[in-house]
């Protein structure tokens, strides 16, 4: 297997983060809950998608391991993601979808 790989990169609508963090879990196999939710939702302020140091990544340890990398854009409405792994074909595409959903559309 070769290194974990950055993928389905892009900034989505920040009031859809949880959501969003909510299907890439399901998609992984991770059950994503309220103390999930409140490590990145803390941690969100403290990050700057400008900063080479300013994304918090959070592990989503499921049947296909990831890691989350969120990045604030300041002064915005949008928040950056990557996502780490070497998930299968379908699980990348549904995380590809997912983001390209999230990017154009606020999910509450």
């Amino acid at each position: 297997m070769a290194d974990p790989a950055s993928f389905g990169g892009g900034w989505i609508f920040e009031e859809s983060l949880r959501p969003f963090c909510e299907t890439v879990a399901e998609f992984s196999g991770y059950e994503f809950d309220d103390s999930d939710w409140q490590a990145v939702g803390n941690a969100l302020p403290d990050t700057d998608v400008e900063k080479p140091d300013g994304w918090y990544d959070y592990p989503l340890s499921g049947r296909v391991p990831l890691t989350l990398l969120v990045a604030d854009d300041p002064g915005t409405s949008v928040v950056f993601v990557r996502i780490m792994g070497n998930p299968d074909d379908r699980t990348r595409a549904q995380i590809e979808a997912a983001l390209h959903i999230f990017s154009m559309y606020t999910v509450r």
